[in-house]
């Protein structure tokens, strides 16, 4: 059997917005190095600042931002100041801490607007956790024509072909096109699953309908498509075990209890320009 796991997205919330949470799951908490995806949308709605993400910290992961539509205004502690569009990647490296926010741009408030995207984390690797933060943005990826089959190489490698994007362990994140019918390779990693964004897809036979990941084991072999689809192709190199709690991620779960108390006490570095307000942690770890 060439499909280890389905794991159907859950309904979650972030701030007052709906989202679908795919990982972590009870079935698979992490592939390669990727430990979280939400996706958000497709939303039509009034910009306003009660979507706001405020200010928050993050450690031990990099969260990688792709939008389908709509934009994101990104802050950080380290001074970025990013508007988030679609096709484009945003990386930001959390290590050893960093605080950032995700506004709706000031031109868009009161007017309608369509939202939809992806959000994930990418863990650090073994012995990398604490490295320094860093925040990049990438556009003019590379598209590539795979057996017809039109795929965007968003990070890492896969199908020959490296992104320019800097990663922190060996690792692929792809956009695959498809129309009914038509089937592509997937990328050789040692770890790998499938999110149809939009469409019913299969691997080796095994379909899955939109919003349902499949993860597959190192005999699968191609993605195949039911319908016109839109995937997400994931994976790369295995790392240790991992603990989440709210924002923060790590392999020491005494750590985190530390770096909580140190969001308690304001002990992480503020964003330039947006450090009026801030999200409490909850309760825990």
């Amino acid at each position: 059997m060439t499909v280890l796991h389905h794991i159907p997205a859950r309904t979650a919330h972030l701030g007052v917005v709906p989202i679908k949470r795919v990982l972590p799951s009870r079935l698979c908490r992490k592939v390669g190095p990727w430990v979280f995806l939400d996706h958000f949308g497709p939303d039509r709605h009034t910009a306003e600042r009660s979507r706001d993400v405020r200010p928050h910290p993050h450690i031990g992961l990099s969260t990688v931002s792709y939008l389908f539509e709509g934009s994101i205004h990104h802050r950080d502690s380290l001074g970025s100041d990013a508007l988030v569009r679609p096709g484009e990647i945003h990386w930001m490296r959390a290590g050893h801490g960093i605080v950032h926010s995700e506004r709706a741009p000031e031109d868009t408030l009161g007017t309608t607007v369509r939202s939809h995207g992806l959000q994930l984390w990418c863990a650090h690797p073994d012995g990398a956790e604490d490295q320094e933060p860093a925040f990049g943005s990438w556009r003019d990826l590379p598209a590539l024509d795979v057996d017809g089959v039109r795929v965007e190489l968003l990070a890492g490698t896969g199908w020959g072909q490296e992104s320019p994007v800097a990663v922190t362990s060996p690792l692929v994140y792809g956009m695959v096109h498809l129309r009914a019918g038509q089937s592509v390779a997937l990328p050789d990693h040692a770890e790998r699953c499938v999110y149809p964004v939009s469409g019913r897809v299969g691997v080796d036979g095994e379909a899955a309908d939109a919003f349902e990941m499949l993860v597959v084991d190192p005999s699968a072999r191609r993605l195949e498509a039911g319908t016109d689809a839109v995937v997400a192709v994931l994976g790369g190199d295995a790392i240790g075990p991992r603990h989440i709690w709210w924002n923060l991620v790590h392999s020491d779960a005494g750590y985190l209890a530390e770096q909580a108390e140190r969001w308690r006490q304001g002990g992480f570095p503020t964003i330039p320009g947006d450090d009026a307000e801030f999200i409490p942690a909850p309760d825990g770890p």
